[in-house]
């Protein structure tokens, strides 16, 4: 093995520029397909996230900005939606108060059918009833994640802009966190206990999103078609507004998908095809230059299958080496930038392995060639090129 490893060594030595070039490619495409299939597993993890997030059967729709003038959305527009809505899905209007110097949590306003309408897990505590939304009770709910960080528990009196309220339930969400609905840290109040809004009542009635989920698997496609239906009524909301579901997220996520495909992708087969192509060219110039080795080497008998094996050596530790040099550099420059801008990339046996099986393809394949050219050089006629 040590006397393989010197022999490799001494045949990349007598071409450093070729060596260096081809490695050069090779790392660089290499590098390339690393951060296509780290971004790809990143990618599709994410969309896992977010469907688990929200919801494979949810729906929300929230006002846009192209929505502003037109009328606002109001609660008994929710409950239009539930009551024709009964038995095929749970509906819930929620609005989001300013934070200020009271709260520096996303507080939300909303009603009895919201914890079902988003599936959350409770922890502690219970969820808000039809007597607690009837009755006006200032009962709220809040976070896990919240809780822990401000210390609470159910059953505490909590102070919100100048207003005590008791946390009756702790919940936790499904999976990440949206952004258009924070509800890993946030706390919520019930529509009939909003007190912290100045207005009157047609103002705290005001709803900036309607959340619909469906029940019994219900088709979210289906249950969509039906709540537009209704909101197109006199008085049921109007046409404002933009449907957000699992379905419309997951497109955002393939369009990068594709996105990174072309870019990263097409980069990368070039640089691997160019040092592919510079590879064998380089073993081919190595079996012309190293014709004397060759059959000093064949009349000390080596056989052909060594001379073949040493050729085809060199090649696969310049691509392992490339590979592995590649993957580093992209896994580090990943998370390098990962620490400062969240990236979605994971990086997996599948984003580690094909990299390095690749290297040995293009090493086997760019290698058979020359290998098997300078394996059938009869040694006679080596030695007279000496």
């Amino acid at each position: 093995m040590r006397r393989l490893a010197t022999d490799i060594w001494l045949g990349m030595q007598a071409g450093r520029a070729r060596v260096g070039l081809t490695f050069f490619s090779l790392m660089l495409g290499l590098f390339a397909i690393t951060i296509l299939l780290a971004a790809f597993a990143g990618l599709q993890r994410q969309a896992r996230d977010l469907t688990d997030a929200f919801g494979a059967n949810a729906l929300m729709r929230v006002r846009t900005p192209a929505a502003e003038g037109a009328a606002e959305w109001h609660r008994h527009q929710v409950d239009l939606l539930r009551e024709n809505l009964t038995g095929e899905a749970w509906v819930a209007g929620i609005k989001w108060l300013v934070a200020g110097a009271e709260f520096d949590f996303p507080v939300g306003v909303s009603d009895a059918e919201l914890a079902r309408a988003r599936g959350w897990r409770w922890v502690a505590g219970r969820a808000w009833d039809a007597h607690d939304e009837q009755s006006g009770a200032r009962h709220v709910v809040a976070s896990a994640e919240l809780c822990r960080e401000k210390h609470w528990g159910v059953g505490q009196l909590l102070t919100l802009g100048g207003e005590v309220f008791r946390l009756t339930g702790i919940f936790e969400p499904t999976g990440v966190a949206l952004e258009m609905l924070p509800e890993q840290r946030a706390l919520f109040i019930l529509h009939s206990a909003d007190y912290l809004e100045a207005g009157d009542e047609e103002a705290r009635g005001r709803v900036d999103a309607v959340l619909l989920r469906g029940r019994g698997g219900e088709a979210p496609g289906r249950l969509q078609r039906r709540a537009e239906a209704l909101m197109a009524q006199p008085g049921g909301g109007g046409g404002e507004g933009e449907w957000i579901s699992a379905a419309s997220l997951l497109r955002g996520i393939r369009h990068w998908q594709r996105v990174i495909a072309w870019t990263a992708g097409t980069g990368g087969a070039f640089s691997l095809l160019l040092g592919a192509a510079m590879l064998a060219g380089m073993l081919l110039s190595g079996v012309r230059e190293r014709v004397p080795e060759i059959g000093l080497r064949r009349a000390l008998g080596a056989r052909r299958r060594d001379i073949a094996a040493l050729f085809v050596a060199e090649a696969l530790v310049l691509t392992v080496a490339a590979a592995l040099c590649g993957m580093a550099l992209a896994e580090g420059m990943l998370r390098g930038v990962g620490a400062y801008f969240p990236l979605p990339f994971y990086f997996g046996a599948f984003a580690r392995l094909l990299p390095l099986a690749l290297a040995v393809v293009l090493g086997l394949f760019c290698s058979i060639g020359p290998a098997g050219i300078a394996a059938r050089m009869p040694p006679a006629e080596a030695l007279r090129n000496e």
